[in-house]
């Protein structure tokens, strides 16, 4: 039996789960235990032959409980069963648990976020910490959903490849056999060879960047939402991206109220506001924020930018050229068919029509400094019949991050990596 199941005329039960608190009022002993639907107040009396056993339980440990179900006549505020407990026959210890080295209960003591991470298969059991994941949770089955109904196809791209899909050296290299290989930094080449097959394709997958950055916002090993849609230009795929942020949010305020209360959130769903480069940058020189055309957006400006059109997503669209990857349609010599999203503060996602024509790719790929023999069976792909096509990819842990309002996106990742981090 779980705990949301247990009701007053549950009679006699057996349940199982943790330790969550422990109370000793003398004549009378309290256990909170928490499986993983809520927590439950059980109370061993001094008649109980489970009494002497209480002094043997410590937090954490998991054990298991029979007992009859009752009226609750003292009500935690920390139980999600509040109108009924368990009167404790018997207990029994299943596996003690040792000293904790990091609390559960979070009103015990604030521990520092790297020695949480160190312990984080005991960081994860807070209810404050399960709440995030339970919302990311959310936020990952609306984002499938959305794009299921629009009947696009789920792929898995490879994880390992022998190209940059973005150019640029931040690669972790892999050995593979007697080739060179590396860890995808996108699955970009592959989802939009299979857009240009299948039309409408949507996947998640991880992606590894070695970049040697340490920030509150960057991971090296990260989670990706995209998406990639033949016959549509930059500005129909931003709509997707629009429509489909607004889906995934109102689904959260839907579904994660508990959640939402717990974290103290004060969501509700964006508007959205559309501007190219040119006019972002005339608009934050008007502000007087430091900025020339062919500058890209430092984080304190996308901060500032979203401060200016608060609770909405920033689109900004028609990038220059020179500020985005090869595969990036260029609208003329100056002028990219790019874009990104900004909301919350951050940059969330970046995307653009695409490069269709093998010509028009060859000579990007020269230009970004990139030798198109490496890029050969990706270019060939063009060649059988290639509409155009457009697509974008989301962060998850910094949608989360951004969602949850989290000041570091470690705590949005279950067991990051970052520069520093290879374990747990």
């Amino acid at each position: 039996m779980y705990v949301n199941e247990i009701k007053e005329s549950s009679d006699k039960i057996k349940i199982q789960g943790w330790v969550h608190d422990l109370r000793d009022l003398a004549n009378i002993k309290f256990i909170l235990l928490r499986d993983s639907t809520g927590v439950i107040q059980c109370a061993i009396k001094e008649d109980s032959k489970a009494f002497h056993n209480f002094g043997q339980v410590s937090f954490e440990s998991v054990i298991e409980i029979e007992g009859e179900v009752t009226e609750a006549k003292v009500k935690s505020p920390e139980v999600s069963v509040k109108s009924c407990e368990i009167q404790v026959s018997n207990l029994r210890i299943l596996n003690k648990a040792e000293p904790l080295p990091i609390p559960v209960l979070d009103k015990r003591i604030n521990t520092g976020l790297s020695k949480r991470l160190d312990n984080r298969s005991l960081d994860i059991r807070k209810e404050k910490v399960k709440a995030i994941f339970q919302i990311q949770n959310v936020l990952m089955h609306a984002f499938r959903e959305y794009f299921y109904k629009k009947e696009f196809i789920e792929i898995q791209p490879p994880g390992i490849i022998g190209t940059s899909t973005e150019g640029g050296t931040e690669l972790f290299e892999a050995k593979y056999f007697e080739k060179n290989a590396y860890l995808a930094q996108s699955p970009q080449l592959y989802k939009q060879l299979c857009a240009i097959s299948w039309e409408r394709v949507v996947s998640t997958s991880p992606v590894w960047r070695a970049e040697k950055h340490n920030t509150t916002r960057h991971l090296n090993e990260a989670r990706q939402m995209d998406i990639e849609v033949a016959f549509v230009d930059q500005f129909k795929v931003m709509k997707y991206l629009e429509d489909v942020m607004k889906y995934m949010i109102k689904q959260v305020m839907k579904d994660c109220k508990k959640q939402i209360d717990l974290l103290n959130l004060k969501l509700k769903i964006p508007k959205a506001k559309y501007l190219s480069y040119k006019e972002t940058v005339q608009l934050l020189k008007s502000k007087g924020v430091p900025i020339e055309y062919g500058d890209d957006l430092e984080p304190e400006v996308e901060k500032k930018l979203c401060e200016l059109y608060k609770d909405s997503l920033v689109f900004v669209h028609s990038w220059p050229n020179s500020l985005k990857p090869f595969y990036i349609w260029p609208l003329d010599k100056d002028t990219s068919a790019g874009f990104d999203m900004l909301y919350g503060g951050l940059e969330l996602s970046s995307g653009g029509q695409r490069v269709h024509v093998p010509t028009v790719l060859i000579e990007n790929l020269r230009s970004k400094g990139l030798d198109p023999e490496n890029f050969s069976w990706y270019i060939d792909g063009f060649r059988y019949g290639a509409p155009v096509h457009a697509g974008w990819s989301i962060g998850l842990e910094r949608l989360t991050m951004v969602v949850c309002e989290l000041e570091n996106i470690r705590e949005a990742c279950i067991f990051p990596r970052d520069r520093d981090r290879l374990t747990p």
